[in-house]
Order: structure tokens, then C-alpha cells, then sequence
């Protein structure tokens, strides 16, 4: 056999290293394929997972809703409806205030401050304060917050028991109303469903 010839010797170097360099390139696509399979069922697991956690929470969020008790639900609504009371009620003072006689005095009467208008604004700003706090208390109580209870029943006590005390039947109702949503946030199963 004719001895190799060097530019013999560099064709089959050149051919062995072609041939590995390509064995190599398949390998690694291989591996890049098998890779980005195992990236995309990992991924799709996640997602199945994630959808999973989100059907039970709705599912969990569905039966609390299916489970609230009549009482947690009657105390909703009865806070709620005391909220659009005391925002009606800072509505008619201010309006009051607004439409007040020309001849009215401008101050304080130390007799009758609530007849003036400043007496007036005074009341409407009060009745506004109890109305946003009954109705921060009221978007607890609808979420279901422990700490609606505390919120509300301040509310009741600090305005309902001085109401009662004034002796006017119109506030003695309004206390009523206010000290009875007080006790139905205390009832047993309402205090179960909060959080």
C-alpha cells in the first residue's frame, strides 16, 4: 500500500473531526429536545397545579358562601342599612345647614346650637364620620373580618347608649337599632363564620 500522503492524513483527520463535531450536534439536540420536553411538561404541571389551587379556592370561597349562617347575613344587611341611615341622615343636616334662614345667626347659640347652621354642619360631619366608619365596618363584616365586630360594636355603644341617655324617642329607636346590630355581631354562629 502506497504510503499516506500528508494532505491524505489531514482529509481523514478533517472527516473524523467532521464526524464527531456532527455525532456531537445530534447528542446536544438530543439532549435540547428531551430538555425542552421535560421544561414543557414541567410547566404544564404547574399550570395544572395552579388551576387546581384556584378551582378548590373557589370551591372553598363557593361552600363558606353556601355556609354562612342566616345570622352573618342578617348582620350584613342590618349594618348596612344603618350605614345608609347615618349617610342620610348627615345629608339632611347638611342640607338643613345650607338651607338655613338668612336672619339665622352665624355662631354657636349656647341654647339650641343644633338650630343654627354651623350646629347644622357640626351634626352633618358627625352623622359622615359614623357613616364611614359603619361602612368600613359593614366591607369587613361582607368579607367576613373578626375585626368588623370590634369596629361596629364601638360604633353602637359609643352613639346608642349617649342616645339613649338624650331621652328623645326618635334617638332612643335609632339607639335600639344600633345596640340590637351590636348583639347579632356577638351571636354565637356569626362569631364561628368570621375570620
Amino acid at each position: 500500500m502506497p504510503e499516506d500522503q500528508p494532505h491524505h492524513r489531514f482529509a481523514r483527520a478533517a472527516g473524523k473531526a467532521t464526524r464527531a463535531f456532527m455525532d456531537t450536534s445530534k447528542e446536544d439536540a438530543e439532549r435540547i429536545r428531551t430538555e425542552r420536553g421535560r421544561l414543557a411538561e414541567q410547566q404544564e404541571q404547574r399550570r395544572a397545579a395552579a388551576q387546581a389551587e384556584e378551582a378548590a379556592a373557589q370551591r372553598a370561597a363557593a361552600e363558606r358562601r353556601a355556609a354562612t349562617p342566616a345570622t352573618l347575613k342578617a348582620a350584613r344587611w342590618w349594618w348596612a342599612l344603618a350605614t345608609a341611615i347615618f349617610a342620610l341622615i348627615a345629608v339632611a343636616f347638611l342640607l338643613a345647614g345650607l338651607n338655613a334662614p338668612a336672619g339665622a345667626a352665624g355662631g354657636i347659640d349656647a341654647a339650641a346650637p343644633e338650630s343654627t347652621p354651623t350646629g347644622q354642619f357640626v351634626l352633618a360631619g358627625l352623622a359622615g364620620v359614623l357613616a364611614v366608619a359603619s361602612g368600613i365596618g359593614t366591607v369587613q363584616l361582607l368579607r367576613s373580618r373578626r375585626s368588623a365586630v370590634g369596629l361596629l360594636t364601638g360604633v353602637a355603644v359609643l352613639i346608642g347608649v349617649p342616645l339613649i341617655i338624650r331621652g328623645h324617642p326618635a334617638l332612643i329607636a335609632l339607639a335600639a337599632v344600633l345596640l340590637a346590630g351590636a348583639a347579632l355581631l356577638w351571636w354565637p354562629a356569626v362569631r364561628r363564620s368570621l375570620r
